[in-house]
């Protein structure tokens, strides 16, 4: 069968009768930004033969988006300076080829979700463009507003067959296969004839023609890079058309193609509802509620968080890890060149700190009567005044009185939890102050001769049972060493 030429696959749009062409307004715009020499003045001149598009330039440059100052804009020469020739080009580019197909008859509601899609695209593809490297934003809208305008001249061929094709819910090549079928060519080569005939720029000929093709990586070619940018955005957009993706993994799909961290894609599109809703309004389309697609950000960002806050906390163990080797190497080193205790133990409380995560750490030992625990000497945030106050008689009902007593450690999670608050005495209170900490019974022989603390800054989480866990290897270790004779002086 001999292939049909490209007059032969188009002819069909010949025989649209209403198919709408640029008004001479939007060609005036285009040939005069791209004069050099022309003024502002001149572009509002061609601007203001069209009373509409008038209105809602105005409309735009004193939005949110483009405002600079607490002065309104009130002319349209005025809107050209703040906004820049290409922006006004492209927007009102845009604006006039809404409003001709907009009077398209035929697709009913069809049309109604073509442009709810195509608003949320075109937003999504000013907002990302930086992250590919396009400077010309409003560019990027027109492309993504126009990037399926082909959907709505195969719905004014034949609107039954539109209906069969569309609504059996198909996305991608399987999508364009099908309207092939039906019609001979798919919705992108319809709009990228369709923007010849229009002589659009070329950057957006590609982009409206190209956007189904895969990319692998941004690519060089202008046209293409916008290309790939409207296929980034219909994918972030995907849960406002409930699209089979699943809606977690499109961030991480889009970070992966535009090679930046999820974090900085999540970041670009954070105020995306908003913003489609603003553009909504300039184009007067009415929207369904975005609830859903806020949610869905929303949850993104809090897996980002909590990615985070994984990746962190496993950075941090892995770092803790390291500091409880190095500090258990010194120390069995220290035991086996046969150092006194008083070594040993200046090396554990500066490993209780590093490995541990301690604010202070205090070794404290039994008086010769045992009737009294003392500081001996401590580490970190110790202050002479607080290793003065470090005495608890054993008698009192105390913490640690009940850990030299029972010899089991404890780890403190919160002091004011009533099962912590009954066993913790007057004088512990007062003289810790502290919500969470953890004891250790130091032992000479079978007997509990002292304690090592730890405490927490106000605030962080109470003792991991790693890092418990390395206080109690480090109590060990210094009662090894406190068992060979060694014993630390006073403070």
């Amino acid at each position: 069968m001999t292939p049909r030429t490209k007059e032969q696959r188009f002819a069909f749009l010949d025989t649209i009768r209403e198919l709408p062409s640029l008004p001479q307004v939007i060609v005036g715009i285009s040939r005069v930004a791209a004069n050099p020499g022309a003024g502002a003045q001149q572009l509002a001149e061609v601007i203001l033969k069209d009373q509409a598009l008038t209105m809602k330039v105005l409309r735009i440059g004193n939005s949110a988006q483009y405002a600079v100052c607490s002065q309104r804009v009130t002319t349209v020469s005025r809107a050209v300076v703040m906004l820049g020739f290409e922006s006004v080009r492209a927007l009102a580019l845009g604006l006039g080829a809404f409003n001709l197909l907009s009077s398209l008859e035929k697709g009913g509601h069809l049309h109604e979700d073509f442009w709810k899609n195509s608003m949320a695209v075109a937003v999504a593809c000013q907002e990302l463009a930086g992250l590919v490297g396009i400077r010309t934003v409003e560019e990027a809208f027109v492309a993504g507003l126009l990037h399926d305008v082909g959907k709505l001249i195969l719905t004014e061929v034949d609107v039954d067959k539109a209906q069969q094709v569309y609504g059996a819910g198909l996305e991608g090549t399987a999508l364009l296969r099908a309207e092939t079928e039906a019609f001979g060519v798919d919705h992108a080569e319809v709009a990228g004839e369709l923007a010849r005939r229009w002589e659009l720029p070329p950057v957006l000929q590609r982009a409206m023609e190209h956007h189904h093709r895969p990319f692998s990586k941004v690519p060089e070619d202008p046209g293409e890079r916008l290309a790939f940018l409207v296929g980034v955005a219909k994918t972030l957009t995907g849960p406002l058309r409930q699209e089979s993706c699943e809606p977690r993994a499109l961030a991480a799909q889009v970070a992966r193609l535009v090679r930046k961290p999820v974090g900085t894609v999540l970041g670009e599109i954070r105020n995306l509802p908003d913003k489609i809703r603003e553009y909504a309004g300039f184009f007067e389309i009415q929207l369904d509620d975005l609830k859903e697609y806020t949610l869905w950000l929303e949850e993104e960002h809090q897996r980002l968080f909590e990615a985070t806050v994984d990746r962190e906390g496993g950075r941090r163990e892995e770092e803790r890890r390291q500091a409880e080797l190095a500090t258990m190497r010194d120390i069995h080193g220290l035991i086996l060149e046969g150092a006194d205790g008083e070594a040993v133990g200046r090396r554990v409380l500066r490993g209780a700190r590093a490995a541990a995560g301690s604010r202070r750490c205090v070794l404290a030992l039994v008086n010769p009567d045992r009737t009294e625990l003392r500081a001996t000497w401590g580490d970190g945030d110790v202050t002479p005044q607080f290793l003065g106050r470090f005495r608890f008689p054993l008698r009192e009902k105390g913490i640690l009185a009940s850990t030299v007593a029972g010899g089991e450690p404890v780890n403190v999670f919160d002091t004011a939890l009533p099962f912590f608050s009954r066993l913790l005495g007057e004088r512990e209170a007062a003289v810790l102050d502290v919500a969470s900490f953890a004891a250790f019974p130091l032992r000479r022989g079978g007997t509990v001769v002292g304690v090592l603390y730890g405490d927490r800054d106000p605030g962080d989480e109470p003792f991991s049972d790693a890092e418990a866990e390395t206080l109690g290897s480090l109590a060990d270790l210094l009662s090894l060493a406190l068992g060979r004779g060694g014993e630390p002086g006073e403070a």
